[in-house]
Order: structure tokens, then C-alpha cells, then sequence
């Protein structure tokens, strides 16, 4: 007999989901929104309400046929699916639905809405129906980035992961990624380490190294190139890796206060021993952190980034709610213009820089910015982003939808499967993910 998931007691299986495979993420909204739902069922109907007397509050705005085809094929599903698949499936489309949004009137972003809905759950169908048969896209991703820990050194004003202290379970764990080296990791080009901590932090970081180092993919690592320790900068130099390095400033007392913790001498002295020891310039590179307060050092850093012999810098945007990057159109001129003067600068310096192609919804001129993706992306047929905690995310971005998890699923089955091709159908068109929406991932 099928252990069917719709079966089961909805309040008793979101506590499970909170409580193991979503514990890293916030669920407060969520389960505020879901006690209501429980509390008015219950004064409605006598008792608590299973998963398929709320499941179909996902079925928004589509016509009651599909609604009961749809109905169907999840009363087929049994729980292994749900903890697989399932979870994921309606925790990415609840928050698509609460974010859905268009620069159009009511009316119109409902009609979207409408057609977005019969759009997506058409998809399912398809998939449920065809997925199995047919042709997988490419078997691996060409890039494959790695949050080796969700624990940082560094308290940035932009991120604050680090302000509470080190937790060891917010760790990759060492034998997931021996597990993936053998199995996908060894079938990719490029390996990259970032997320939302510092991998050279990890007590045991070099035994993470020394599996990474026995792949023929190229490595990169995103560091704040804080960590007063040469044998990690040498064995990532012996390993040919690509750095970026994150730096937002060229004073002292302005780095200081945006990577607040971090030592500026120290970060100083290890940047001039990655210069002077990278065999090309442009295997050490600045990630730029564009901030309201940091907007004059923008030539400056391209200045630091000759000195010490690297050879490229990356202008990153942190994206906000619009009704907090007042700032961007304010100083969008001043903007534009270091822009410019950075762009002549780093010309002749023969540094490589990175500009976004938009600032908000305003454009940077072609003629000296790099094209992002906010538009067109590949992205979701190239790469994938692997959190900590084993979870399967889109890309660089760190955008919030989740694939599956690589700690209860094989790694195939997640990237040729129903949450990632739900994703890609949507990524190129007027109803992509919301996070989609001002990309800053540049070409």
C-alpha cells in the first residue's frame, strides 16, 4: 500500500519539514500563516486538516479540470516523493505566488498571475507524464559552486553571517564532499568556493583541499583574504586556483567598517603575497561590493588591484527592495561617471574590469560594461550552487529556489528533474523568478 503524503496530518508534516530538511531557513511567516489556515479549518470543519485539504490553496486561478487532473496524480504520490521532490515543489511555488509581481496594473499582473499558474502546473503535468522519457540535458553542470560553510570570520555590513559566532553544523560535510568528488564533482570544468561564508575558516579546510586538489577541474575561491595562514595560500597557489577576492575599499578605516572585524594590514600583506605569486594576473581578481558609502573608491580599487599585480576587478551590486536603493538613482550620475574614470583607468593599467550593464532599472553604456542576465540566462543549463547543507540551488545569485538535496537524492536525478526543469521554463520569459528580476550576474 502506498504511503500517500496527501494523507497525512499537514500541521505534523510541516513540523517535520521545519525541523530537518528546511531547519536553515526561516520558516516564521510560513508557519504563522499555516496556523491560521489550521486554526480557521479546524473552527470550520471539527478537525485539524490533512495536506490535501490545503494542497490545493496552491492551485490559484486555474480551472477546476486541471485542478482535479493536478489533484489526481499527487494522491498518487507517497511520502518518499514528498521528502524528495514534493516539499520542494510547494515551498518554490508558494514563494513565487507571494512574490509574484509585474510592472503593470492590478489587473493585469492578476491575468499574468492567471497565466503563470496554468503555465506551471501544466509543466507538472507534462513532466509526470513525458519527464522520464525524455532526453536529459547535459548529464553534468560545467561549473559546480560549493558553500563549504555557512560560517564567516567577518561581520559585513552587506551580509552579517559572521555576527553569531562559529557553528560546526553549518559545515559542509567532509564525507558529502568526498561523496560528490567520486560521483559528480570529477565531471565538471570549473569548481568554485563562495556562499555566504569563508571557506579558509574551516579548522580542517585543507583536508577539504586535498580532495578538491585530486580533480582535473579548475578551482576558484571567493575569500575576504583575511585568514593569517600561508599554508592555505600556498596550497591553493600549488593547485593553480583562481581568486577573488573580496575588497570594497582602499582606506584603511572605510575596509574596516564595511568587513567589520577584519584586519587591514593583514588583508594587505596576504593580497601582495597572492600577487606576487599568481602565475597569471588574472588568477587574482577584486570583487567590488558597490555600496552608497564606498562609490569614490571605485577607481582606487582598480588602483590597488595594479599594484599588487592582479590582474582584473568585478563590480558587484547587492541587490535590495526597491524602496531601499534610493541611493542608486540619487547618485546614478556619479555613478556613471566613476564608472568611466574607472573603465579609462583599469584601460590603462591593462586590468580587466567588470561593470554591470544596469544600475536599478537604469542602463550603464555598452561600450564599457558587461552584459548581465537579467534578460537571457544559461545559467540554469550550466551551473548549480551546492549549500552547506547539501541543498541544490540555481546559480551564483544565491537565489532561494531549491532543486532538491543531494543528501536524500542522487545528484542526476535533482538536476534532470521536475523542481530544476520547473525553473528553466520560466527562467527566459516575462514570468521568471522574482529573484530573476535585477540580475547582476554578469556574462
Amino acid at each position: 500500500m502506498i504511503d500517500k503524503f496527501m494523507l497525512k496530518n499537514a500541521k505534523m508534516m510541516f513540523e517535520t519539514v521545519s525541523n530537518s530538511y528546511f531547519k536553515r531557513y526561516d520558516l516564521s511567516k510560513e508557519w504563522s500563516q499555516l496556523s491560521r489556515q489550521i486554526h480557521n479549518f479546524k473552527s470550520t470543519i471539527g478537525r485539524e486538516p490533512f495536506m490535501y485539504d490545503l494542497i490545493p490553496n496552491l492551485f490559484l486561478k486555474i480551472e477546476c479540470s486541471m485542478k482535479k487532473y493536478v489533484n489526481d496524480v499527487l494522491f498518487q504520490k507517497d511520502n518518499e516523493w514528498f521528502f524528495k521532490i514534493g516539499q520542494y515543489l510547494f515551498y518554490n511555488l508558494s514563494q513565487w505566488i507571494k512574490n509574484f509581481s509585474c510592472n503593470a496594473s492590478s489587473a493585469l499582473e492578476g491575468q499574468h498571475l492567471t497565466k503563470f499558474m496554468k503555465k506551471w502546473w501544466n509543466k507538472f503535468l507534462d513532466f509526470e507524464k513525458n519527464g522520464k522519457n525524455k532526453a536529459k540535458i547535459n548529464s553534468f553542470p560545467r561549473k559546480i559552486l560549493l558553500e563549504l560553510t555557512n560560517n564567516c570570520n567577518l561581520n559585513c555590513v552587506m551580509c552579517g553571517i559572521g555576527k553569531n559566532g562559529y557553528d560546526p553544523s553549518r559545515d559542509f560535510p567532509l564525507d558529502l564532499l568526498y561523496s560528490l568528488s567520486e560521483n559528480v564533482l570529477k565531471n565538471t570544468k570549473l569548481i568554485r568556493l563562495n556562499g555566504l561564508g569563508e571557506s579558509t575558516i574551516i579548522p580542517n579546510f585543507l583536508e577539504y583541499l586535498n580532495i578538491l586538489s585530486g580533480l582535473s577541474a579548475q578551482l576558484e575561491i571567493v575569500t575576504n583574504l583575511t585568514v593569517v595562514n600561508n599554508k592555505i595560500w600556498d596550497k591553493l597557489l600549488e593547485n593553480n586556483t583562481n581568486f577573488l577576492i573580496s575588497c570594497d575599499s582602499s582606506s584603511s578605516q572605510l575596509f574596516k567598517s564595511i568587513r567589520r572585524g577584519a584586519s587591514f594590514t593583514s588583508f594587505k600583506k596576504n593580497l601582495k603575497y597572492i600577487g606576487t605569486n599568481i602565475s597569471n594576473p588574472l588568477q587574482g581578481q577584486i570583487i567590488f561590493t558597490l555600496m552608497e558609502c564606498n562609490i569614490p573608491e571605485i577607481t582606487k580599487v582598480v588602483d590597488l588591484a595594479a599594484e599588487m599585480g592582479l590582474g582584473g576587478v568585478i563590480i558587484n551590486v547587492v541587490k535590495v527592495d526597491s524602496n531601499q536603493n534610493g541611493w542608486m538613482y540619487q547618485q546614478f550620475e556619479n555613478i556613471k561617471e566613476r564608472f568611466q574614470k574607472a573603465y579609462d583607468l583599469a584601460d590603462s593599467f591593462n586590468v580587466v574590469l567588470k561593470l554591470p550593464d544596469h544600475i536599478g532599472n537604469l542602463p550603464i553604456n555598452k561600450n564599457i560594461s558587461n552584459l548581465s542576465c537579467q534578460l537571457h540566462c544559461n545559467n540554469p543549463w550550466e551551473e548549480i550552487y551546492i549549500r552547506y547543507n547539501g541543498d541544490l540551488t540555481v546559480c551564483n545569485m544565491l537565489n532561494p529556489y531549491i532543486y532538491g538535496n543531494c543528501q536524500n537524492n542522487s545528484f542526476e536525478e535533482i538536476w534532470n528533474g521536475l523542481n530544476a526543469e520547473l525553473f528553466r521554463s520560466f527562467v527566459n520569459t516575462k514570468y521568471r523568478h522574482y529573484d530573476c528580476r535585477d540580475c547582476y550576474y554578469l556574462v
